[in-house]
């Protein structure tokens, strides 16, 4: 492929800067600094944060998701104004500063509401939908308004099984929000058995069996990830790049289980629960890079960003930025 587009750096970017913003989340939640500003969007009613080092952590995360509100909507108007012709990104754009805004107004609720459990986790979830959706963005912006479906049954197939991944994938991260808010993180205190219930489901209390349901998401994510990389893998069609992608799947599923595990080792350290999270929080990134690669193949070169006849100035703004 050519290089890369202003546009194309600036969506390629905003991804980057998201996932950092969901890094920075959980090192609020690790360090207990979700309240270090019990008002919003003041902390302790002034503009900037006291000496103190929950509410700088807590400042931080706001500070950055201004930043990545900033590039989302900086962005969506790039792809409003100079890429209205491709229907997609116009779409995501929408869809991206819809999902903004409303990250914006649970974060509001979470913190006038002292954190409940089920706003943090729709909170989170929320997160992903929007690094999922400019992602996709991303990665659109990266083939050209002039990509082509690949309609084929092996590919359609293989886009099924990566569906499958992803799917699982949100279900294993969204689980692993739920043990954190409903204090199940330390109900096990050995992997990769459980001293305090073992036998799944049966032995031990609530709080036990929603660890192990984690644990038994966590498994099946594992399978589906090794199906969506088999699937790529053994495809007779699929490009050295996504091959790639799919050996990286494999590699980090690893490295999460692993952080998974360090999680207990350490006793729970703040860093090994951080890198639980953003290990995830890649893996679920990756594999909407793979799905959208698996649909799309690449506009020719000079193809990139065609426009109706007639519209030769415009065409020529777009391929500049």
């Amino acid at each position: 492929m050519t290089h890369m587009t202003k546009f194309q750096r600036l969506a390629a970017t905003t991804v980057v800067a998201t996932l950092i913003l969901i890094a920075i989340g959980s090192i609020v939640r690790t360090t207990g600094s979700g309240l270090g500003c019990p008002d919003w969007p003041l902390c302790h009613g002034q503009w900037h944060p006291p000496f103190e080092r929950t509410a700088i952590i807590e400042y931080s995360h706001r500070t950055a998701a201004s930043i990545v509100g900033a590039l989302v909507v900086a962005t969506a108007a790039v792809a409003l104004l100079r890429h209205r012709y491709d229907r997609a990104l116009v779409w995501l754009a929408v869809l991206s500063l819809a999902l903004l805004g409303f990250q914006a107004w649970l974060g509001k609720v979470t913190v006038e509401r002292e954190l409940p459990p089920m706003v943090v986790l729709v909170h989170l979830a929320n997160a992903l939908i929007l690094l999922a959706v400019l992602t996709k963005l991303a990665v659109l912006a990266r083939l050209g308004a002039g990509r082509e479906p690949i309609a084929t049954p092996e590919r359609a197939s293989m886009l099924r099984i990566l569906f499958g991944c992803t799917a699982a994938m949100y279900v294993v991260l969204l689980s692993g929000a739920y043990v954190v808010g409903s204090g199940a993180t330390t109900a096990c205190v050995t992997w990769p058995g459980c001293a305090q219930a073992p036998i799944p489901f049966i032995d031990g209390g609530a709080i036990e069996h929603i660890h192990w349901l984690h644990r038994f998401a966590v498994l099946g994510g594992a399978a589906a990830a090794g199906a969506g990389a088999l699937a790529v893998l053994w495809s007779r069609d699929a490009g050295p790049q996504l091959r790639r992608a799919a050996q990286a799947l494999l590699w980090l599923y690893g490295v999460q289980v692993l952080s998974g595990a360090l999680n207990i080792w350490t006793m729970f350290s703040a860093t090994a629960r951080v890198l639980h999270l953003v290990v995830g929080s890649t893996i679920w990134a990756l594999l909407i890079v793979m799905a959208v690669a698996a649909r799309y193949r690449a506009a020719p070169v000079g193809q990139s960003s065609p426009a109706p006849a007639g519209r030769d100035g415009a065409a020529r703004d777009r391929a500049a930025v």
